[in-house]
């Protein structure tokens, strides 16, 4: 799964070899300018979810729930159909146990859901919070019961988010949903990464479990110049 933002990321990553398309709130970071996730609005994704779904979508798009659009069943519900109706085919959210009742209200009403535990972005608000978790006793059963209370409530896949590598491991035997990773270890089902993370299109410096295989940020900016170049010497 990869992330995609507008309808020219939408357009690359559909024509890959990945298999899912998450439209991630990821966003606010990668194209908006915002320091964190939880700035990002409804309307942010929203816009982005229809700009890519222009492109003919041919994998499965999921698309973000921003922070504080799901507090309560009717809200998650009212914001969920607006993503399905801009051509996500599935929702994302943030949460474990204390979530599973707005996942299984979601899910009861025909809403495809992919949960998301571990490091939850939309929480932090500052980057020294970004650290493995599972690594103590509390934390790990804190994770396994959430792992299981989402699955429970009907998620069709769970994301692992900064998950220590055994414990994700264990998560993913021990459930018959898909578990896919983000810095947690590659015993996962499947795996996530952001866009610009992986060609090298952002100035920010990308995070430690991302993974880069070019420089398109340091290529569009010689480009530029070579164009500056060659005008100055019209």
């Amino acid at each position: 799964m990869i992330t995609a933002y507008d309808y020219v990321s939408g357009y690359v990553v559909n024509k890959s070899d990945a298999e899912m398309i998450l439209v991630g709130d990821s966003l606010g970071m990668t194209t908006l300018g915002y320091n964190y996730t939880n700035s990002v609005t409804i309307e942010d994704i929203l816009r982005a979810t229809e700009a890519i779904s222009r492109v003919g979508i041919t994998k499965i798009l999921v698309s973000d729930l921003p922070y504080k659009t799901y507090e309560s069943k009717k809200q998650a519900l009212e914001n969920a159909k607006k993503l399905i109706s801009s051509g996500a085919d599935a929702v994302k959210l943030e949460g474990g146990k204390e979530k599973s009742e707005i996942i299984r209200y979601l899910t009861d009403n025909k809403i495809s859901v992919m949960g998301h535990i571990g490091i939850q972005p939309q929480s932090i608000n500052d980057f020294s919070q970004y650290k493995v978790l599972g690594k103590n006793l509390e934390e790990e059963n804190k994770i396994i019961i959430d792992s299981n209370s989402v699955e429970e409530s009907g998620a069709f896949s769970i994301v692992l988010e900064l998950v220590d590598k055994s414990l994700a491991k264990k998560i993913t035997d021990q459930l018959s949903i898909p578990t896919i990773g983000i810095g947690s270890g590659n015993f996962t089902d499947g795996q996530v990464q952001v866009f610009n993370d992986l060609i090298g299109y952002s100035p920010n410096k990308i995070p430690k479990h991302a993974k880069k295989y070019n420089n398109l940020f340091e290529k569009a900016q010689n480009s530029i110049n070579s164009f500056v170049k060659d005008t100055q010497a019209l």
